[in-house]
């Protein structure tokens, strides 16, 4: 999902006056007869965003719309980075525990070659 307010670079509380001003600053800025080239392709979808945000942001009943999904989906990506975070944690835990085992396994072996070599010593 687009976040119309961060292609406005304006604030979720921002007033209707503020993302006027932000439109009409970014409209200036992107206008595609100032570029050539790639840079007006760039430019002209740019200015496509640029609107597509504005006509949101400005229509209340839009605006209510999206700022519900757009705060659904950000609860849903905390919430996917929330589980990752936990699936990394329990491998990093059940790495550790192998990692752990190993060196237990390799202690008792070490030791229990000392014992041979301590034993073929006495022979």
């Amino acid at each position: 999902m687009k976040n119309y307010y961060e292609i406005l670079e304006v604030n979720k509380k921002a007033s209707k006056e503020v993302i006027e001003k932000a439109y009409k600053v970014l409209v200036k800025k992107y206008h595609p007869d100032l570029y050539t080239g790639q840079k007006k392709n760039y430019a002209e979808e740019k200015i496509k965003e640029i609107n597509e945000a504005y006509s949101v942001l400005t229509d209340e009943f839009m605006k209510e719309q999206y700022d519900a999904e757009l705060e659904k989906q950000e609860q849903e990506d905390l919430y996917k980075k929330y589980n990752q975070k936990q699936n990394e944690n329990t491998k990093r835990n059940i790495n550790n525990e192998n990692s752990t085992n190993n060196i237990h396994r390799e202690n008792k072996s070490h030791k229990s070659r000392k014992k041979q070599e301590k034993r073929s010593r006495r022979l």
